[in-house]
């Protein structure tokens, strides 16, 4: 690890994945935007890469225009903005039944909200079609 770097965990990385689908970009739209190679960004997400530089990391939150605090999970409870979903699931940590939650079932309750949000109550078809999507996604998160 380069002098001066702190490894970031897996919530980096699901939350920079999280971040950038909620902007509605492609890896190479994230790159545009932020000057970060798309294979770099791509290695990131899938936590293969968990030391970047703070310049990069500065980068990436300009190109997703987000604070870079929010990328390094430090504590945005000083400003005034609203958080995200994403934000304020990977950048606390989340306790549930006396457990720490990992990343991946961060995630995963974060597919079922956003499943039960986009839920159109009608007609009754959309409405058990996105319950069986939320049932499969509870059953994921307790095999997480």
């Amino acid at each position: 690890m380069g002098k001066g770097r702190k490894q970031l965990n897996d919530d980096f990385a699901k939350l920079l994945k999280k971040l950038r689908l909620a902007k509605g970009y492609s890896l190479q739209q994230l790159a545009d935007r932020s000057n970060v190679t798309p294979s770099y960004l791509n290695r990131l997400e899938r936590g293969e890469r968990k030391t970047p530089t703070f310049s990069v990391l500065q980068h990436i939150a300009e190109g997703l225009d987000v604070d870079v605090n929010v990328l390094l999970g430090l504590d945005a409870k000083d400003t005034n903005e609203p958080l995200s979903l994403e934000e304020l699931f990977f950048t606390n940590e989340i306790e549930f039944g006396g457990k720490q939650l990992t990343a991946d079932q961060k995630e995963v309750l974060l597919d079922i909200i956003q499943e039960a949000l986009e839920t159109e109550a009608t007609p009754v078809e959309l409405l058990m079609d996105s319950l069986k999507k939320i049932g499969m996604l509870i059953c994921e998160l307790k095999e997480s």
